[in-house]
Parts: C-alpha cells; structure tokens; sequence
C-alpha cells in the first residue's frame, strides 16, 4: 500500500479506483488539480467530484462492464477521462479511472487542422489563377496584346506560391527545431542596417522614414533566421504604416541581455487581436491584408524564432497611433562593454 501511494502520488495523471456502488476507494491527489475540487475523499460517491453529464455517462457506462474514452471539458481544461471496468467471475465489481490533461494536445491538434486548411486555401487561390489563364492561352481567345499582361500575372501568381512554400518549409524546420544552420555570433545592429538597406526602396516608395539606433550587441544564434524574423517585422511595420509615418528599430542591452525593438507609427493592432497576430495566417484586417500582400506567416515565424533563440516577444500597441514589437534574447548573456538601456 505505501509503495502504490508513493508511485500514485507522483502521477501528473488522476488515478480513482470505484467500487461498484461508485463510492472512491483509492485516490490520488492529481484528480483534485484536474476536476479542480479542493478535497478528494475515499468512501465517497465519485459524482461529489464531477457532477457534469459526460462524466456521470463514464462512470455509469464503466460500471456497466463498458471501457469508456471521452474528452471532458473543465473550465478551459481538455480532461481525457479513460475507464475500465474491474471484473471477476464475470461480474463488475468496480473501475479503474484515468484523468489525463490533454488541453495542450488538442490545441495542437486544432492547430494542424486550420493550418492544413488554410494552406490549402492559399495555395489553391493562386492555382486557380494560373490555371484560368492557362486555359485561356490553351483556346486561343487572348489578344497577341494581352500576352504580357496576362504573362505578368502568371509570374506574379508563381512567385506568391514559391514565397508561400518558402515561409512553410521555415516553420516546419523551426517546429521541427531542424534549422540546418550554423549557430554564431551575430550583431543585431548591424543585422538590423542591413534589413533597412534592403527595405529601403519599399520605404522611399511610401515616404516612410526609416531609422536604425542603439548600441552594438552580439546573441548567438542562426544568422538566416535573425534576418528573417527582424526583416519579417520591419516589412509588416511598413505595409501597416501610414503615408510619410515612420520606423525605429533599437538595439541594445536589458540587464545584460541583448534585445531589438521595432516601432511604428502605423495603423495599430485592436486589443482583443494582440494576442493572436503570431497565429499562423491571422490577419487583422483582411481587406487590409489582401491589398498590401503577404503570406500571413511573417508573424508566426518571428515567433518560433524567437522559440529557437530562447527569446521573449513583448508587443505593444495602439489602434491609429503604432505598434511596437521587442525581442529580448534571454537565453543569450553574451555582451559586449556597453551601458544598459536608459530610454
């Protein structure tokens, strides 16, 4: 008895053995932290720990002599309530029931599903394109003056695929934590001068003033990914800026560790939208979204590359006012002689 409680005891699983009269003949403490109930007794009915209908259905299916499988929702909570009926002679005298959290499994799991339809979706739309022009070169119904036009579109369309299968082969490899990269010392404010460089044609374009300050800091970590995830926030700051607005990125030093901050004077991000714009494919303002290009990805990989750098992401902002986006590497400590940040 004692070596079974110190081994029940230890379970991040709920583990409840009923008789058949469903009264709790063993228990350990995980089923309290699940079923979120604040005592847990024995020689009580099981009911006083759950009284919703799924779990009664369990417990009366189980004493019934059926194994029962089923998701029961608590509080925020995915619950995975397995039972099984106890028997001898042919007869149930009891069950055996198993309390698993599996909240973080299906999310995942709903995540692959809007993921894989969301691809499917976007990689159809640009088909679809290509292939009605296609069809329409095939019959021979376009004008010989046409041809560039609708040569330029297929171009376009190609290049939103290859882009878009770019951005998921990135995601896939960083989930995978499979980047096939070397790890070295990369300084974020020259990185960042280089992202403004590139960057600059598209600002000019829009008369946006782009400007790179702070101090030199060094974090390790893979080059490619550094660039795409400061490269992927700065471009959002500009297609979501307004005419003549403006963007700063900052470099520098927070109790000791390296950190790069992005600010905008764009169009802002509502406050009940913050916490889901590193979601794969959400978008704000759809309308807006569509108009100014993108995958929809950009976000979700500075997300998970900050994951494979050990980074924090803090976001703020305010609807037609700006966004400001910060990444503090903490898992780097590495630093040069500099003064921490006094702004």
């Amino acid at each position: 008895q004692k070596e079974f409680s110190i081994i029940t005891e230890n379970m991040q699983e709920g583990l409840l053995v009923i008789d058949r009269y469903t009264m709790v003949l063993s228990v350990n403490s995980s089923v309290g932290k699940l079923l979120k109930v604040k005592e847990v007794k024995t020689g009580e009915s099981v009911y006083l720990l759950n009284r919703s209908e799924e779990f009664r259905g369990v417990v009366g299916q189980v004493l019934e002599g059926k194994h029962e499988n089923k998701i029961l929702r608590l509080d925020g909570s995915e619950i995975q309530v397995i039972a099984n009926p106890v028997t001898r002679e042919n007869k149930t005298e009891g069950a055996v029931i198993l309390l698993v959290d599996v909240t973080e499994k299906v999310e995942r799991e709903q995540l692959r599903r809007e993921f894989s339809a969301n691809v499917s979706h976007e990689l159809k739309t640009p088909l679809t394109s290509i292939s009605g022009i296609a069809e329409i070169m095939k019959n021979g119904i376009m004008l010989p003056a046409d041809v560039p036009h609708f040569a330029g579109k297929i171009y376009d369309e190609s290049q939103r695929l290859i882009t878009l299968i770019g951005d998921i082969i990135k995601l896939s490899q960083l989930d995978e934590q499979s980047v096939p990269f070397a790890w070295e010392a990369v300084n974020l404010l020259e990185l960042a001068k280089d992202v403004q460089k590139r960057l600059q044609p598209v600002c000019e374009k829009r008369k946006i003033a782009f400007q790179v300050t702070g101090a030199p800091c060094t974090v390790q970590g893979v080059r490619q990914v550094l660039d795409e995830m400061v490269y992927n926030i700065s471009e959002n700051a500009i297609k979501y800026n307004r005419e003549a607005g403006s963007i700063t990125v900052t470099t520098g030093y927070k109790e000791q560790h390296p950190f790069i901050r992005v600010t905008d004077t764009g169009i802002g991000i509502p406050k009940a939208e913050q916490e889901r714009v590193f979601e794969r494919f959400y978008r704000v303002d759809k309308s807006h979204s569509k108009a100014v290009g993108g995958t929809g990805l950009g976000l979700s990989i500075v997300k998970h590359g900050a994951i494979l750098h050990h980074a924090t992401i803090h976001l703020d902002s305010t609807e037609q006012v700006g966004t400001t986006i910060e990444i503090l590497f903490t898992g780097n400590t590495e630093q040069e002689e500099q003064p921490e940040e006094t702004a």
